[in-house]
């Protein structure tokens, strides 16, 4: 049943992490470091407010407030049933059972989420562990204290302002794409129909006037297709390369500095009105330029070109002058500002054996899982046999749930990166910028029906 609220009252969602869950996974510092796909908040929970509603309350991002639970209801007295009459000294003794309970409550950053709905706070579960938990101990603040059984699943709680400010490390807090061709979309009825639609999708891609010779391409040529219809933004993909590549944990105060180190992450933009957004994803990696622009301003030629169209990076060869993050239009590079390997014993097995842990001072960043690339390559030559179309599977490709994500060599016409590169909306992010990426995406293809308005 609907619970009565006072006016000023909003109502409370406590929700499941969707990386922590209630807080069994919470000490895995890989998970409170991935950027919840909603804010992109990490090592933290957050009370989410709309727009409408922040603005009434006079709140702006990280400012702390008072989250209250009214006070819990007495105790059911059961000689109330009985019929007990006022005087009787059973009933007019107080019961510290019947008293009320302190109201429950909690402070807890705020962050200004579009789409929200108004006079709503939604807070995720699992944070604010006072255990045993060497990571999670103190991280975040404990949404269950709220949860009574007196008030059902979701109470009224009031917002009361505390007036101090808690710095929340968000890894992108920037949500418009300046009109810039980053994360295209359309309806189906316009890809089918509508020229001028296809015109502009196929002005992000195809050659580019370059003063730079192309490269050579014998043998396979590596390439990405990320289908953007089909991608629900759920990162998993983002933990499929931390895991993969070595990638490591930095830390809460590190990425407040901006200085994560995950080699993709998933940039999201928000459309329409702050009430009904059109919210798009996209993840974005080392895109594997043809004309990279990192390549040229090396001075120790420590980024390269492979004859397969690799970018490749020679860690011991660097000497982190970070020219080619300077050069870079996608920011997919990362530069490791301390050393985070791991020298006690047995912590290093947690590593993958086969891609090397980086040494403080270096540039890294997406490689296409090229340990997979050459273990195909050593198998195939050793069975004497070419590589099939798609057996090359990257480990972001591997855990992406929707399978947006493919790839292959755009040499074999068999493969399906090269067939997702035929299709009419494939583009380059950028492409005016005449790189010429290997990564290729699939525009944003919305199929509304209008009778559902």
């Amino acid at each position: 049943a609907a619970n009565p609220r006072a006016p000023a009252a909003l109502e409370l969602e406590i929700r499941p992490h969707p990386f922590v869950h209630d807080g069994r996974y919470t000490n895995n510092p890989w998970l409170l470091e991935l950027p919840e796909p909603t804010t992109q908040l990490t090592w933290d929970n957050a009370a989410h407010l709309s727009p409408r509603t922040a603005a009434r309350l006079g709140l702006e991002d990280g400012a702390v407030v008072t989250l209250r639970v009214g006070a819990r209801a007495p105790v059911h007295d059961p000689r109330d049933t009985l019929g007990a009459m006022p005087g009787d000294p059973a009933r007019d003794t107080p019961d510290p059972a019947q008293d009320p309970a302190p109201d429950p409550a909690i402070d807890v950053p705020v962050i200004i989420v579009p789409g929200q709905a108004d006079n709503a706070i939604t807070l995720h579960a699992g944070f604010g562990r006072d255990g045993g938990e060497q990571i999670a101990r103190g991280v975040g603040a404990n949404a269950f204290r709220l949860w009574t059984t007196a008030t059902g699943l979701h109470p009224a709680v009031t917002a009361t302002p505390r007036g101090t400010h808690r710095a929340l490390a968000v890894t992108q807090v920037h949500g418009q794409d300046e009109q810039r061709p980053l994360v295209l979309a359309g309806t189906l009825q316009a890809l089918r129909d509508d020229g001028a639609f296809r015109d502009e999708l196929a002005r992000h891609r195809g050659p580019r006037p370059s003063i730079m010779r192309g490269f050579p391409m014998p043998g396979a040529q590596w390439a990405m297709s990320i289908d953007l219809t089909t991608c629900t933004g759920c990162a998993a993909c983002v933990m499929a390369c931390a895991a993969e590549n070595n990638t490591p944990v930095v830390g809460r105060r590190a990425v407040q500095n901006k200085r994560e180190m995950h080699w993709l992450r998933i940039d999201r933009y928000l459309g329409g009105t702050p009430d009904e957004p059109d919210v798009r994803v996209q993840p974005m990696t080392c895109q594997h330029c043809e004309s990279a622009p990192c390549e040229y301003v090396c001075p120790v030629e420590a980024t390269t070109h492979s004859p397969d169209g690799l970018n490749e990076m020679t860690y011991n060869r660097c000497i982190g002058t970070r020219f080619c993050s300077n050069n870079c239009p996608y920011k997919v590079r990362r530069f490791n500002w301390f050393d985070w390997k791991e020298h006690r014993g047995l912590r290093v097995l947690a590593n993958n054996p086969d891609v090397t842990v980086r040494d403080r001072g270096v540039m890294e960043k997406c490689t296409y899982c090229v340990q997979r690339i050459r273990r195909a390559e050593i198998d195939a030559r050793i069975a004497d046999r070419r590589i099939g179309p798609d057996e090359v599977r990257t480990a972001c490709q591997e855990a992406c749930p929707a399978r947006a994500i493919a790839f292959g060599s755009i040499s074999d016409p068999a493969s399906t990166v090269a067939e997702q590169r035929r299709r009419p909306h494939s583009y380059a992010v950028l492409d005016d910028q005449g790189t010429a990426p290997r990564t290729r995406y699939l525009a944003r293809i919305r199929n509304p029906n209008g009778a559902m308005r």
